[in-house]
């Protein structure tokens, strides 16, 4: 009976080692969505606008710049919507959003297509550290920029 409990509570040790284990590599597997897209990766269902920047010209919002932020992956992207400066015209992109982990300063971007009114970057894990989105847009006539706080 002696040999049966010692060897109950050894599996019991080596099953919560196991899960221990488990938690601490949950960050890396969060690195692992660095430079991926959030909406392949499933990381946009659920996600949130954690960080919202405008900028403006007489009232008139010309750019949204949002920080996105997965609760599920624990990752972050840069969004930006062109509001009052309507869409890209013709020829080469227009602007850019990107996301910015302050950590280690990893960052990606994205760029606004002609013809669009936005775009969003790939994803930086956020686990346990702090981003920022920043974005710009010039559309001929008119630029704006905005940057998030960090969440």
């Amino acid at each position: 009976m002696m040999s049966f409990t010692r060897s109950a509570a050894a599996r019991a040790a080596a099953v919560v080692m196991g899960l221990s284990v488990l938690a601490i590599a949950s960050p890396a597997s969060a690195a692992a969505y660095d430079g991926t897209d959030p909406n392949s990766t499933g990381c946009a269902t659920g996600a949130i606008t954690a960080r919202k920047a405008f900028d403006s010209i007489d009232a008139v919002d010309l750019i949204e710049v949002d920080l996105r932020y997965s609760p599920r992956c624990k990752t972050a992207w840069a969004r930006i919507t062109l509001l009052g400066l309507g869409p890209c015209p013709s020829g080469a992109p227009c602007g850019y959003a990107t996301a910015h982990r302050n950590s280690d300063g990893r960052q990606y971007s994205c760029s606004i297509p002609a013809g669009a009114h936005g775009c969003y970057s790939p994803q930086v894990n956020d686990n346990g550290v702090t981003s920022y989105a920043t974005g710009f847009a010039n559309t001929g006539g008119l630029s704006a920029s905005a940057t998030t706080s960090s969440y």
